[in-house]
């Protein structure tokens, strides 16, 4: 992706800063990058057209937020991501849900005990994280979410290791709309009632089109549930948890991630619309997230915040959850 688009700018001489062009020979040549890159192809000319005009629209949007990004001190870099070609309302309508339902509150820890540790960076991602998953076209972000959560909790407290169904929380969780959207608390509050959660193995991800489909879980093939969840109140409280304990399930404002592709973001919104998992940080500089996007995302499928600064509203709705083997 930054290959083309380095050859691109070189091609019309202009600021290694500025991906938007008026050249429309440099235009052209960054879309059919973008398209070969990302494997993209359309069913009509019509269409193309459509997608041809979001994806230079795209490239001014990314020019404003790098700009915002050093006026604000950040070191983020937006660029072209596999999202260029849709328009930053079909963005936030497919992939961007969380504040479709209400939140359901949990018991709050106002205070934690400080961390006594190093401030270096903890990172919990492969300690005690599945892999990377990828939600696909489908505003299922509460349910992975709070899967990852309750796999984080399984693995640091039963000493288990698996991945488990968000697809089973996604079709089955009928307080919440699928794929148009879900809190964390309304997953966990499920995975409580129904009395477990399945592995993927057993109930794999099918909502990536879309469809939310109809639920099908099957309590014998249950290998966890939860059996309550805790919200923690503050960044330093939020820090020290993670730090001292594990990752933390967080809800929070993602609406300009969609060309993020690396460093540390600063410049952010507060309108929460996307839940993710907090798997480490960094007193002295960033909190590292994990999202549900695919490795081909950003920095292979995380993304750093400016820690101290509530960057993306990131202390919203942090949650952990309480577990136990079925």
């Amino acid at each position: 992706m930054i290959y083309s688009v380095i050859v691109a700018l070189a091609l019309v001489q202009v600021a290694s800063s500025k991906l938007f062009t008026e050249n429309a020979e440099a235009q052209k040549f960054m879309w059919e990058e973008f398209k070969k890159a990302h494997s993209k192809a359309y069913s009509t000319m019509e269409e193309e057209t459509m997608r041809f005009g979001f994806f230079i629209e795209n490239m001014k949007i990314v020019d404003d937020r790098n700009s915002k990004e050093l006026l604000a001190g950040g070191s983020a870099v937006h660029g072209i991501t596999k999202f260029s070609d849709l328009s930053q309302m079909e963005f936030e309508k497919r992939y961007l849900s969380a504040d479709k339902a209400m939140k359901k509150v949990g018991e709050v820890v106002t205070e934690l005990p400080p961390y006594s540790g190093p401030d270096a960076l903890v990172d919990w991602s492969g300690k005690l994280t599945t892999p990377v998953k990828d939600q696909g076209y489908c505003g299922s972000c509460w349910a992975f979410s709070a899967t990852e959560q309750i796999e984080s909790d399984v693995m640091r407290t039963l000493g288990k290791s698996y991945v488990l169904s968000p697809q089973q929380i996604t079709s089955c969780a009928t307080s919440a709309y699928g794929c148009n959207g879900g809190w964390t608390e309304v997953a966990y509050s499920y995975v409580k009632s129904a009395g477990g959660i399945e592995l993927n193995s057993d109930y794999p991800y099918s909502s990536y089109y879309g469809a939310t489909g109809t639920c099908k879980a099957t309590a014998s093939k249950f290998v966890a549930t939860v059996t309550s969840y805790t919200t923690i109140s503050g960044e330093t409280n939020m820090a020290n948890y993670v730090k001292a304990t594990g990752p933390l399930s967080v809800c929070l404002d993602a609406s300009s991630w969609n060309s993020y592709t690396g460093g540390i973001m600063t410049s952010c919104g507060n309108n929460v619309d996307h839940c993710v998992q907090a798997v480490g940080v960094d007193t002295s500089s960033y909190w590292k997230v994990r999202n549900s996007w695919g490795t081909s995302w950003g920095e292979s499928g995380y993304i750093r915040l400016a820690y101290g600064k509530n960057t993306c509203d990131i202390t919203n709705d942090p949650t952990y959850a309480a577990v136990k083997l079925v």
